[in-house]
Formats: structure tokens, C-alpha cells, sequence
């Protein structure tokens, strides 16, 4: 059987380093990006003690230079399976919202995405198969209250996925979109109720489950919400 590879943004923890690992368990090459080098070089160890290949590409997702590794390594390890996970959120009133905090958060969570997946598609094109999954939110359909840049960013994220689902579907490769509540990272620090929130390990077996390459149905979006509130 042929190893595929697959691209995650944003692994260097939490739901992104979930889904690497769980990837790695199940033979997949691994690529990896994120900010934070230590964490990436850990988590890279884990991943290869499941005896699969792994390749780090470190930098913010906004950048060029970031954009043009991630870019390099895809063609060179003919990647499988494309994962726009990287995000960041922001609760604050909109008077509160500076024009740099509103335009990092629609870079990382929406433009970037974007550029990624405009990148890569090629590469699945030329196959006919493959599969790209982008992480949105439930805030990307129920907008909610102190997040209107967050909620902004996760629209337009819906509105990108569903627009390229046509093309891509020509070409046989299928387009997720993964629906997300309120998950137990580093973001829910401090809440009360942060044990009722969705585990990471646990949507990641989720979402893994959705990457079947199924000879008749395809699966366009998904809600995964808590279980207890």
C-alpha cells in the first residue's frame, strides 16, 4: 500500500497535534507547521516512533516565506490530505477590536487558508484525489455575542469552502468542512466548565474517520458539538 502524506497547520498542540499523531498511528507521512519549535520538534518525535516520515516547516501562517515552505514541501512530498487547522480567536466587544487585532484574525482564520488551499490544490488535481478539510467553528454559522471579528473570519471560511466544493469535486477531490464547538485547549483556560468541552483526541478520531476515500458518497460538512452542557 502507498504511504500518503498529509498537511496540518497549526499542530504544535492541541486539536492539530491530535489529528498528527492520529494520522502518524494510521501510516500517514506527517507535515507539520506551527510557531512554537519546541513543541513542533516533540511532537515530531512521537510521530516517528510510528515509523512514518515527518518534516516540520516553522513560521507564522501569514507570511510569505511560511507560505512558500509549506508550498515546497506539499510538492515534494505529494501530499495526500491538506488540513487548514491553524486558527485564533477573539472575544471582544467591536468598539474594543483594534484594525490590527481585526486583520490578524481574518489573515490566520480566513485569507491564509485561502492561499494555502489555492496552493495545494494543484498538487491533488493532477491526481484526481485527495482530500482538503478546513477547521471552522459553530461561530461560523451562529454568530455569537463579543466575537464579531472571530464570527467574521468563520464566514467567510464557510462561504470560501463551499464555493470551491464544486470545483473540486470535478477533479474528484473532496472538501470538508469540519464544524466545531467549544473544544479543551489552552483557548478555554480558566472556564468553569472547561471539562464539558469536546477533547481533542476525540474529534480527531472524528474528523480522521471523515477522511475515507468512499467509492460513492461524499461528505461536504459536519457539526461536532459538546456533549454536555
Amino acid at each position: 500500500m502507498t504511504t500518503k502524506t498529509l498537511l496540518i497547520t497549526g499542530s504544535s498542540k492541541g486539536l492539530g497535534k491530535s489529528l498528527a499523531l492520529l494520522f502518524a498511528r494510521n501510516g500517514f507521512n506527517i507535515v507539520l507547521h506551527g510557531r512554537d519549535e519546541r513543541e513542533l520538534e516533540k511532537t515530531k518525535e512521537e510521530i516517528l516512533r510510528h515509523k512514518v516520515g515527518c518534516d516540520v516547516v516553522l513560521g507564522d501562517i501569514r507570511a510569505d516565506e511560511t507560505m512558500d515552505k509549506l508550498t515546497e514541501i506539499a510538492k515534494l512530498r505529494n501530499v495526500d490530505v491538506l488540513i487548514n487547522n491553524a486558527g485564533i480567536y477573539l472575544n471582544a466587544p467591536l468598539l474594543d477590536v483594534s484594525p490590527e487585532d481585526l486583520k490578524r484574525v481574518i489573515d490566520v482564520n480566513l485569507v491564509a487558508p485561502m492561499l494555502l488551499t489555492q496552493r495545494i490544490f494543484p498538487i491533488l488535481q493532477r491526481k484526481q484525489s485527495g482530500m482538503i478539510v478546513n477547521i471552522n467553528s459553530l461561530a461560523g454559522k451562529n454568530p455569537t455575542d463579543r466575537e464579531s471579528a472571530y464570527c467574521a473570519s468563520k464566514h467567510g471560511l464557510r462561504g470560501f469552502t463551499k464555493s470551491i466544493q464544486f470545483e473540486a469535486n470535478k477533479d474528484h477531490v473532496n472538501v470538508i468542512e469540519v464544524y466545531l464547538g467549544t473544544m479543551n485547549t489552552s483557548m478555554v483556560e480558566g472556564r468553569r466548565d472547561s471539562e464539558k468541552c469536546i477533547q481533542t483526541e476525540e474529534a480527531a478520531e472524528c474528523i480522521f474517520s471523515l477522511c475515507k476515500e468512499y467509492p460513492s458518497l461524499r461528505i461536504g460538512e459536519i457539526e461536532v458539538s459538546r456533549r454536555r452542557y
